[in-house]
């Protein structure tokens, strides 16, 4: 019954949207209306398939496997944070999680906002959704990320411009900073990376080459840093495995906290200052931002260029 009252439904928009097939008798309007439910049928039943197939749950640990090898504890709580919160809504909604459409994501964020969460944890959560199932897509052939280009994101709030350590703080930052923290930070100010990324940290030659929130990055080693890893007895293969990102961003708040009580620094920066360090630095270098854009290892353009409006620059 229900079939055929679908029939009768596609027929009738056949008739309303193809005015050319709207002079075909009722008799026929619906067997061509047959034949495009059966098809559609069909690719239900392909994707359905095909979704059947995937391990949801190996994949999620997965992810999140990889996503703790930075060390943040930060990030791989967002991330876990954000993935039960959504299948807690589906498993409300009595669909599975691998199931979401563009439709249903939109849903999600809706409900998210709707129990009083603030503007930042929604966006917080989203972003880390997003972040699994554009890893999903990457994985998955028939996976697409749902939550991409959903206009359901609560709206951004207008940004403080970030503090950033001028050249010569950092350079007092590297000069007080013990052996294996000074070896970090130059990594850090002067090849860009996140401290993240630090832990799984490999050097070959003149080149650099990790993975950070997700992602395989690489760069080229600046001569300053290497010297410091050497002069730390640091392993050039892996000269900060061992150490998590936690643990290297307390002794740099350690220090900085110090220097600061003492003078010696304008503002308590955090570790990921000295990122915003070399944004500044190497835009105002090379005025290219698509150069900044490839040394960052961002998404895309217009991630870096609001990168750059948070830091006080105009990109142009």
């Amino acid at each position: 019954m229900k079939g055929e009252a679908l029939v009768k439904s596609v027929a009738k928009r056949i008739a309303q949207d193809s005015p050319k097939l709207a002079d075909l008798e009722p008799a026929e309007l619906e067997k061509l209306a047959r034949v495009v439910v059966a098809e559609s049928l069909k690719d239900d039943l392909r994707r359905e398939a095909d979704l059947a197939r995937i391990d949801y749950r190996a994949e999620c640990e997965r992810f999140l496997q990889r996503a703790s090898k930075t060390g943040s504890r930060h990030t791989l709580r967002s991330y876990r944070t954000a993935i039960e919160h959504l299948e807690a809504w589906c498993s409300k909604e009595g669909i599975a999680p691998i199931e979401l459409t563009p439709a249903l994501a939109d849903d999600f964020i809706e409900s998210e906002k709707a129990a009083g969460g603030s503007p930042a944890t929604v966006q917080l959560r989203v972003a880390a959704a997003s972040s699994f199932w554009t890893w999903m897509e990457r994985r998955h052939a028939e996976i697409r990320n749902p939550f991409r280009g959903t206009r359901s994101r609560p709206a951004r709030k207008a940004r403080r411009t970030l503090a950033v350590p001028s050249d010569a703080e950092v350079k007092i930052l590297e000069a007080e900073a013990e052996p294996k923290l000074r070896a970090a930070i130059l990594m850090m100010s002067q090849g860009g990376l996140r401290v993240g990324a630090l832990s799984g940290l490999s050097i070959t030659g003149n080149r650099w080459n990790s993975t950070t929130k997700g992602k395989e990055q690489s760069g080229r080693v600046p001569e300053e840093a290497r010297e410091a890893i050497t002069q730390a007895d640091l392993p050039l293969r892996a000269p900060f495995a061992g150490m998590t990102a936690a643990a290297i961003a307390d002794r740099f708040r350690r220090l900085v906290i110090k220097l600061h009580g003492a003078g010696k620094l304008q503002a308590r920066y955090s570790v990921h200052d000295l990122r915003h360090a070399f944004a500044v630095r190497l835009y105002e270098a090379t005025h290219d931002v698509y150069h900044v854009e490839k040394a960052l290892g961002h998404a895309n353009v217009a991630v870096t260029e609001t990168y750059l409006r948070s830091l006080g620059i105009a990109g142009e």
